[in-house]
């Protein structure tokens, strides 16, 4: 416990603005932000890879059977989605942004018109939601965010055929393109209670209403990954994608079985590499205690690093090697970690490697690869915790960001406008290369960098990026409440 007590010692006092999106009349389950895919590419001139989004949406499913969009600009509800529902099965469990928007609308929007109003957000996008072993798709383009009755009663598309789940669905996941225009084909994953991950490929995201009236009915056929074997009646709590693969389409899956298994998506047959989960080694009589089940995945943007949230309280941080994933480090109550069931972790990826003085500073490798925030993950436990990480170089490399270098003005905010101003100046002429060579290199264990106690059990998290109009830099966060907190951080 030496080692906790420590590490709470050299915790910084977080400084963060919190925002309550408020609308639903029960607990929120899921979310997604549109610009957490991060599915459309340019590539600029000096060979960067610059990453471009939809406009600022956020999507929340809820215990009441609907799932909103919400314009952030207003925090209010812009469209509200009804999903048909039995009285037995009306949760909706998974949400998610079809990765696909049209190249008229890549360019962020117009927030105001001449007058100072703010103008309707354009809704040129199409939403998944689940409900139960349902899933259905919402063409939210035929739809105006400024009707007198913004509530959607009826999906654009029935995708359960092309599922073919049977029991209730936990997560839903894109892969992420082949090509960098967006424009190649998309697998979609559902995982569900049944121990199973079904991908179905080529789904319609685009209604015509001159063709048909009523809902369209998909019926691609689709694969199935058996996640769990029959005998440990398992579930699959968490699917997702890997980003940044060069040919094949990779997945990792995660259960009540506490393995993580890594699948070739093209090959279901058997996954690739599977990475059985023991418990903590540590004295903490809670985590001895609860089984190291695995309920939350999440990538890092670089795809070489896989987080895991476990359900002893700990958080497995895996590499990704090739057609394999090693267990890189475990970190638990005696590093400073939660007390009770990581519920759920991420990698915030803000896009600084698309911003200035940042983006000047890193190498062209590092710009390319994605990794440079590789070292800053986030988790979320059932002690009301929401714990930010600097994962440390001696896990993750010298290639990453130290978080504390970008994190500055939320770790420590300056007490004057000169101060701020020094501090602008410093980062902008900082080495940000990490080129050192092995011997320059000064230890860097993981540490914690700051906790917020959020007070309540969570469900989802996802985040902004520093380009959102609306709300930069931002961590989302549903939980047992219906409500939805916004912790918005000054990078």
């Amino acid at each position: 416990m030496a080692a906790s007590a420590t590490a709470a010692e050299e915790e910084y006092a977080p400084r963060l603005q919190k925002r309550t999106l408020k609308g639903h009349r029960g607990q929120v389950l899921c979310l997604a932000h549109s610009s957490e895919r991060r599915a459309h590419y340019a590539s600029t001139s000096d060979g960067d890879v610059r990453q471009r989004h939809h406009p600022s949406l956020l999507l929340s499913g809820s215990e009441d059977g609907t799932a909103r969009l919400w314009d952030l600009r207003t925090r209010r509800t812009a469209i509200c989605m009804a999903l048909p529902s039995t009285e037995e099965d009306t949760e909706v469990t998974a949400v998610g942004f079809h990765p696909s928007i049209s190249e008229e609308r890549l360019v962020d929007a117009e927030q105001s018109d001449t007058d100072g109003n703010l103008l309707p957000i354009q809704n040129d996008c199409t939403v998944y939601a689940s409900t139960s072993n349902k899933v259905y798709g919402f063409d939210l383009r035929y739809h105006s965010t400024t009707s007198t009755a913004p509530i959607l009663k009826e999906p654009h598309f029935d995708l359960s055929p092309s599922f073919g789940c049977t029991d209730e669905i936990n997560q839903i996941s894109f892969s992420y393109p082949k090509r960098n225009d967006g424009s190649g084909m998309y697998l979609v994953s559902a995982a569900d209670d049944s121990g199973d991950v079904h991908i179905a490929e080529s789904l319609p995201h685009r209604y015509d209403p001159q063709s048909a009236n009523a809902t369209i009915q998909a019926t691609q056929k689709h694969k199935i990954l058996q996640h769990a074997a029959p005998e440990t009646v398992a579930i699959v709590s968490t699917a997702t994608f890997q980003p940044r693969t060069n040919t094949d389409a990779y997945i990792a899956t995660g259960g009540t079985d506490c393995t993580i298994k890594l699948w070739d998506a093209s090959r279901p047959r058997k996954p690739t590499c599977t990475v059985q989960i023991k418990p903590a080694e540590t004295e903490n009589t809670t985590q001895l205690c609860n089984p190291p089940y695995v309920h939350s995945l999440s990538w890092s943007p670089s795809g070489k690093l896989l987080c895991a949230g476990i359900g002893d309280g700990s958080i497995s941080i895996l590499r990704a090697e090739g057609r394999r994933l090693n267990e890189v480090g475990r970190l638990g109550l005696d590093e400073g970690g939660h007390g009770y069931a990581v519920a759920g972790v991420c990698f915030p990826a803000f896009g600084l490697c698309g911003q200035d003085p940042i983006a000047n500073q890193l190498s062209a490798k590092v710009r390319k690869s994605g990794e440079a925030e590789d070292r800053l993950a986030v988790s979320a436990g059932n002690d009301g915790l929401i714990i930010f990480w600097d994962l440390g170089g001696n896990m993750v490399g010298s290639g990453p960001l130290d978080p504390a270098k970008y994190l500055e003005r939320c770790l420590s905010p300056p007490e004057n406008e000169a101060e701020a101003n020094d501090a602008a100046k410093a980062m902008a002429s900082m080495d940000l290369s990490n080129d050192d060579s092995p011997e320059d290199l000064v230890p860097s264990p993981p540490k914690v960098l700051f906790r917020i106690n959020h007070r309540h059990k969570p469900n989802w998290m996802t985040s902004s990026r520093i380009s959102d109009a609306a709300l930069p830099n931002s961590l989302f966060v549903a939980d047992t409440t219906n409500n939805v907190s916004v912790y918005t951080l000054p990078l």
